[in-house]
C-alpha cells in the first residue's frame, strides 16, 4: 500500500510539471506574440506540443486504478490483522489447556480456511513489498526463508504471557 501511494504521489508531481511547461509555453507563445519574435513562438509552440503529446500518452498508458488497488491492500491488511488476532485467541486456548484437543484442531482447520479464502482474492504483492513488511515487524531481514520463523520472531506477534523463546 505504500509504495502503491507512494507511486501516485510520483505521478502527479509528474503530471504537474508537465502541466505546468504546457502552461509556460502557451504563455511564451502570447509573449512571441505580443512582441512579433517568431523564434519565441515557435520554440514555445514546439515545447507545448510535446508536453501535451508527453501528457496524452501517460494518460492513456496509465489508465491503472491505483486508488482502488491501494484500497484493497488495505481492506486485505485488516482481514489478516483480524485472522492474526483469531490465531493467538487459538494459541492461548492450547497454553492454557482449557480445550480438548479435538475442538483445537476444528478451529485451527477453520481458521486455515478462512486464511485460504482470503489469500485467494487478495491482491498481490511484489517481493520488494513482502521484504519492507518483514523489516517493518523487526523480523530478521537476514533470514531469507518466506515460509519458516524462529521462536524469537513469533514471539513479536504473541502477547507477553504466549512467548516461547
Amino acid at each position: 500500500m505504500d509504495r502503491l501511494a507512494k507511486n501516485e504521489r510520483n505521478l502527479s508531481i509528474f503530471i504537474g510539471i508537465v502541466s505546468t511547461i504546457t502552461i509556460i509555453s502557451l504563455f511564451l507563445q502570447i509573449l512571441g506574440l505580443e512582441i512579433n519574435c517568431k523564434e519565441i513562438i515557435n520554440i514555445a509552440m514546439y515545447l507545448g506540443l510535446f508536453t501535451t503529446a508527453v501528457s496524452l500518452a501517460f494518460q492513456q498508458f496509465s489508465k491503472n486504478d491505483r486508488i482502488k488497488e491501494i484500497f484493497q491492500h488495505k481492506i486485505y491488511a485488516e482481514k489478516y490483522k483480524t485472522l492474526r488476532d483469531e490465531y493467538m485467541g487459538l494459541i492461548e486456548e492450547i497454553m492454557s489447556d482449557s480445550t480438548s484437543e479435538d475442538e483445537l484442531r476444528n478451529k485451527r482447520d477453520k481458521f486455515q480456511n478462512h486464511y485460504s479464502s482470503i489469500g485467494e482474492f487478495a491482491p498481490s504483492i511484489e517481493i520488494i513489498d513482502y521484504e519492507q513488511a518483514r523489516i517493518r515487524l523487526g523480523i530478521s531481514k537476514y533470514n531469507k526463508e518466506e515460509f519458516t520463523w524462529s521462536d524469537s520472531e513469533i514471539d513479536k506477534f504473541l502477547l507477553k504471557q504466549l512467548h516461547i523463546s
